[in-house]
């Protein structure tokens, strides 16, 4: 068992090295490492990173690292444990380990939270195991507090009441009251902070019925075939259009999710292959979207711990088949091929200006990549560079509020400060809700000595959230009483 730690822990650092060297990224990086209210574990975390080592990227790098190899190690346990052998538990662990679709969770830094979030879950899984066996009073504290902590770093852990009820139902459990009633305290917490979470973030949905439905079945089928191929993963994936039943991407998904069925039915003796299934749909069931709102409405930070149930049933079969020289052989090209295909995923995770060229590359038509493209360009003081992705994104959309308020940035370097104004205002005019234009076209009306104007502008922004130092707004108070 030793020998089989020492591999996978020496397979992640090999597959996953790439990503000591990366930085951070502006897709969430600096919302959720410098200024994080949402998520209050993995906040902590990020404090004690800043506290210890200030904003070094190769220690919230490593820590990511260092919590998925535990994670790594919490599979091939409780695969064991579950009743697969000691083979069977590092096969299935090792394809956990090098798929390529864990890359975005563990290479970008915002996603401490999946790994962290897995951490206490598989603690959790763990537990509850040995409280099974045992009806210990400790296990069962111990599921409550991991579960707690669990949520705390990620609202996907919203799924582990139904992973419990699984586990009663492969331990062979009766169903009685006493199952249900041992819930309730761990649906408390849950419910509640899954239902934060939704204030926080919900929207109005702007999909038709028919559309939803087609979305959520498409993104159930999306998920179980990049999971079983993961070698086309990407940074971001677009919604196949048009959205009708006639279109191939929704009338497949139908199909493989009829053939999902199908070998339910089949393989309902399977116990194992019964458990993987429905571990996936449970755990993925809250991820899966009815609208096409959003950066993405599929993404594979959302497949990090659903899929492990169909590791752990991969693990099992392949053990069965590899017995013969060339079987071990055709696993390890395979396992190699998953391993590598990961390690070169980690390099678009660098940089930003790799990350958005890579989302470019596959997705050129997606505005968002050339405004986040373009803020990377930047701030590596390549202004000309900067400026092109911003025309393009406004060409792509034109009602694209952050590419104007950024072009005008650009157009004030420039010293071309009516552009600028008119950017900003048009700006406004799609977000009036967004503080920063007002502020920049109130420095802008500042420079021009259009006092009163700037001084409404910088009302504007304060009263909207942002922040307007007291000092700034006094200047320009004054300059306008010595003005008359």
């Amino acid at each position: 068992m030793l020998k089989n730690i020492l591999i996978l822990v020496v397979v992640v650092f090999a597959v996953f090295y790439p990503c000591l060297h990366a930085q951070f990224i502006n897709l969430d990086d600096d919302g959720h490492i410098f200024n994080n209210t949402y998520i209050p574990l993995t906040s902590l975390s990020f404090a004690l990173e800043k506290h210890f080592f200030g904003f070094n990227p190769i220690v919230f790098h490593l820590d990511n690292l260092l919590i998925y190899v535990l994670v790594v190690v919490l599979v091939m346990l409780l695969a064991n444990r579950l009743g697969l052998s000691q083979e069977a538990s590092f096969l299935a662990a090792l394809l956990f380990a090098v798929h390529p679709m864990k890359v975005e969770s563990v290479a970008w830094v915002t996603e401490r939270k999946d790994v962290l979030y897995a951490l206490f879950y598989l603690l959790a899984l763990h537990q509850y195991w040995s409280y099974l066996k045992t009806r210990s009073l400790k296990s069962y504290v111990a599921v409550f507090l991991c579960g707690f902590f669990s949520i705390l770093a990620k609202p996907m852990a919203v799924s582990l009441p139904l992973i419990l009820f699984l586990l009663d139902w492969y331990e062979g459990r009766r169903f009685g009251k006493q199952v249900f009633l041992e819930k309730i305290p761990i649906f408390i917490y849950i419910i509640g902070i899954a239902w934060i979470t939704y204030a926080l973030n919900m929207h109005n949905p702007r999909t038709q019925m028919d559309q939803g439905i087609l979305i959520w079945i498409w993104s159930l089928s999306f998920y179980v075939w990049h999971f079983l191929f993961p070698f086309f993963v990407c940074p971001y994936y677009g919604l196949p259009h048009p959205i009708i039943i006639t279109h191939w991407p929704y009338a497949s998904s139908l199909l493989t999710v009829l053939g999902l069925i199908l070998l339910l039915v089949r393989f309902y003796k399977n116990k194992l292959f019964v458990f993987a299934v429905f571990y996936f749909i449970c755990s993925i069931f809250f991820l899966l979207h009815f609208d096409k709102n959003g950066f993405g409405v599929v993404s594979d930070r959302f497949m990090f711990l659903p899929g492990l149930g169909i590791c752990l049933w991969l693990g099992s079969w392949f053990d069965g088949r590899i017995k013969s020289r060339w079987g071990k052989i055709i696993f390890l090209i395979f396992v190699a091929l998953l391993g590598v295909r990961a390690h070169l995923q980690c390099r678009v995770w660098h940089d930003s200006v790799s990350f958005w060229n890579e989302v470019i590359r596959q997705n050129p038509d997606f505005y968002r990549a050339y405004v986040d493209r373009g803020a990377a360009y930047y701030q590596q003081n390549q202004v000309e560079l900067a400026l092109l992705d911003y025309n393009k994104a406004i060409a792509l959309k034109p009602d694209a509020p952050k590419a104007y308020n950024n072009r005008a940035v650009i157009f004030d370097l420039y010293k071309q400060e009516d552009r600028a104004i008119d950017d900003l205002t048009k700006a406004i005019s799609l977000d009036p809700l967004a503080p920063l234009p007002y502020l920049n076209r109130s420095v802008l009306e500042d420079n021009q000595k259009q006092y009163p104007r700037a001084l409404r502008d910088a009302l504007e922004a304060s009263r909207l959230g942002g922040i307007v130092s007291a000092s700034y707004l006094k200047r320009l108070a004054s300059e306008i009483r010595d003005k008359n």
